[in-house]
């Protein structure tokens, strides 16, 4: 029981760290993206 429930919260940090990676990766490519699209006067 005890070494189940150690793999789940594992792999439930694991998922946690990747998404979080994952979400600041897409947010700061599309961010460079629009400011780079963005027109320079407004």
């Amino acid at each position: 029981m005890k070494s189940c429930l150690g793999m789940l919260i594992a792999l439930l940090v694991l998922v946690l760290v990747l998404g979080s990676i994952g979400g600041i990766y897409y947010l700061s490519t599309t961010s460079e993206f629009a400011r780079k699209e963005a027109p320079a006067g407004g």
